[in-house]
């Protein structure tokens, strides 16, 4: 797994993030096998809140239509982390894994050097 910092200094990861994309499209496209090939399904990277066990902690993961790997865990300050947890109670499909909240993506881009602050 890289560190943030490593991370940052990836522009060919950083630039191929598909911040539109939830956990739950993920799953439906890229894990839901289905009889026909591939899909033409490439490699896609997207962050989400993870809740799994109450680790409530953001990731970004690398999913292929054969794997997943955690990339990277994000340093979002826990406040925003913990609202989002709390907006997201009982949404978490595929479990344990939601969406980020617009302040989260905000701050991730932020950080990224995507946005201005």
């Amino acid at each position: 797994m890289l560190s943030w910092q490593e991370l940052k200094a990836r522009p060919e990861i950083v630039g191929a993030i598909d911040w539109e994309i939830t956990p739950a499209q993920a799953f439906e496209a890229f894990q839901i096998k289905s009889t026909t090939a591939q899909r033409g399904l490439g490699t896609v990277y997207y962050f989400y809140l993870s809740t799994w066990r109450g680790e409530n902690q953001v990731l970004l993961v690398e999913r292929t239509y054969v794997d997943s790997e955690e990339v990277a865990r994000a340093p979002v300050p826990q406040e925003l982390v913990a609202a989002a947890a709390r907006a997201g109670e009982g949404q978490d499909m595929p479990r344990g894994q939601l969406a980020l909240s617009p302040e989260i993506k905000g701050w991730l881009r932020r950080e990224l050097g995507l946005e201005k602050a």
